[in-house]
């Protein structure tokens, strides 16, 4: 009996030290976004507006709905992680009025304010976003765009 007892007191401390180190590895919370959506995916930006629009007169933003299908440990953060254009967009100039700040992710709303729409050209900018907490990630290629019309 001894022999057995001393047999399995390190075998039950090694388990108990290995059991402690992977508990501290583990990942904190969750995050899903399999099934992320934006409803409507577009908007349609005018360029030329009626001096007394909203967007003009109390800088409203052309803006997103908020997105639907994510779920996780808060705080979820998102970002825009890549942008692509067609139609006659210009990529690097709509990264430049990401940086002015003429376009926001506030929560998962994402938002284009006039200011930036008269710097970039005709054409449509669709977005991939990064959307993330403390241990986890996704990227969600190409989920919404911005349609800027000259008319």
């Amino acid at each position: 009996m001894k022999k057995i007892q001393k047999f399995l007191m390190p075998v039950i401390a090694i388990t108990v030290n290995l059991l402690l180190v992977q508990c501290d590895k583990m990942d904190v919370g969750y995050l899903k976004a399999e099934n992320a959506v934006y409803e409507p995916n577009i908007v349609t930006v005018s360029r030329n507006l009626n001096p007394e629009d909203q967007h003009i007169v109390d800088g409203v933003p052309w803006t997103s709905g908020r997105i639907q299908g994510v779920s996780g440990t808060n705080p979820i953060n998102y970002e825009i992680y890549d942008v692509k254009v067609s139609q006659g967009g210009d990529g690097e100039k709509f990264k430049e009025i990401i940086q002015n700040g003429d376009v926001r992710v506030q929560g998962s709303i994402i938002q284009l304010f006039q200011t930036g729409v008269d710097k970039i050209p005709d054409g449509i900018y669709t977005l991939t976003i990064k959307v993330y907490n403390e241990d986890h990630f996704y990227i969600l290629d190409e989920i919404f765009s911005f349609d800027v019309q000259g008319k």
